[in-house]
């Protein structure tokens, strides 16, 4: 192609999080478009396959950067710094790691040439990496993690992460919390875009194909998520419960595992719900249940943007979803905020009665703003204001 790019996409770990699936999907279609790309992995190994297009570098910045000096800048951080001022560890570590990191994009140039974008994803990664400092660097924000107290410490620390930095955040909603915690906080940005998460829709809707074991007959509402606390899977069961006495036929299918699994199918017997909820663990490809669901429910507390929600979208399946900060107005907007329910357990419950009575039809233009055509045109964009930016030194 006659405008092809070279990306570096760097993060903390790549397992099967969110953060590390939107990261693997923009780089298959970055890759797929004919560009360049560049995946860094700072602690730990790679536990996904990645397309050969995809060059994978594993890299413990931290590790490394301890060699000579680096070993005496780490004891002086454990013994001196960072208990003279709590929770400043990850600032004495990122003038090591950065410098780390600085020599390695200048390794990598000098291999296969010019970077045009560097995205840093994710809470650790920043932390990390906080004093690389370049035109082309932008931070990814999920969400706003790691507040810190609104003092002369909070400040400094929320300044080592974020202060004249070029942010992007994956929605309109997480972009509003960042600058409202930023303000309150005296710290200002570069610069800050919204640029949402891609969905592989054609993928999604192949593997959507698949056949399912267990399998389960219809009619079945679905979740799929990680089962921990933000996510509030026990606001769902408490709401299919009521759902379920008010006259809802529907099994619940529940995918994925986490921390409060145990406590969940407690929690289920307990409501007397064991027969009709089915608890399948982590599935590598949950979609054939999700577009063989009449609605798909999420119960979370906050979503940064709510993929999930996207991806179910995709297989023409409805979403219910509690009206919570984050994206999920964002995704399920027009028409659908009809099924956009407070985030309590009553109000979740008479939305899942509401999507089984009254089935509400899926428009491909509610998936289209996420579709991976659109994010790269919006990412390729950003070259172009790192081209423009004036010369930075990297760390």
């Amino acid at each position: 192609m006659t405008d092809r790019k070279r990306f570096l996409l760097a993060l903390r770990r790549m397992g099967t999080g969110g953060i590390e699936q939107a990261t693997r999907t923009l780089a298959c279609a970055l890759a797929k478009a004919g560009h360049d790309v560049h995946l860094l992995v700072l602690k730990g190994g790679m536990q996904q396959e990645m397309p050969a297009q995809v060059t994978v570098h594993c890299l413990d910045v931290d590790r490394i950067s301890r060699r000579g000096w680096g070993l005496v800048m780490h004891a002086a951080e454990r013994l001196v710094l960072s208990p003279l001022v709590k929770g400043s560890g990850f600032v004495w570590r990122s003038k090591r790691c950065s410098m780390a990191f600085a020599r390695f994009v200048h390794a990598l140039e000098q291999q296969y040439g010019h970077l045009d974008l560097i995205l840093i994803r994710g809470q650790g990664a920043f932390e990390s990496l906080g004093e690389f400092n370049d035109p082309r660097a932008w931070r990814v924000v999920e969400s706003v993690t790691g507040r810190f107290p609104h003092n002369r410490r909070g400040r400094w620390l929320t300044r080592a992460l974020y202060q004249d930095k070029q942010v992007l955040c994956v929605s309109q909603g997480v972009q509003q919390q960042l600058l409202e915690y930023l303000r309150c906080q005296n710290v200002t940005l570069t610069r800050s875009e919204v640029l949402y998460n891609a969905v592989p829709v054609e993928h999604i809707q192949q593997q959507a194909l698949q056949p399912t074991t267990p399998s389960f007959e219809p009619p079945y509402l679905v979740h799929v998520g990680r089962l921990v606390p933000v996510k509030n899977q026990r606001r769902l069961l408490h709401a299919y419960q009521i759902a379920v006495e008010h006259g809802l036929k529907h099994d619940l299918v529940i995918i994925g595992d986490g921390s409060e699994r145990a406590a969940l199918e407690v929690l289920s017997e307990a409501l007397g719900l064991s027969h009709k909820v089915h608890f399948l663990g982590s599935q590598s490809n949950p979609y054939p249940w999700v577009k063989q669901a009449d609605a798909f429910v999420l119960s979370s507390n906050f979503e940064g943007l709510g993929l999930v929600l996207i991806e179910a979208l995709a297989l023409g399946t409805p979403c219910v979803a509690c009206d919570v900060p984050g994206g999920i107005r964002e995704v399920l907007r027009g028409d659908q905020h009809r099924l956009l329910a407070a985030p309590d357990e009553q109000a979740l419950a008479e939305k899942m009665l509401e999507a089984v009575s009254h089935p509400m039809p899926v428009q491909e233009a509610w998936v289209a703003p996420f579709t991976e055509a659109i994010i790269i045109r919006q990412l390729l964009a950003l070259t172009s204001l790192a081209m423009e930016a004036p010369h930075a030194h990297p760390a």
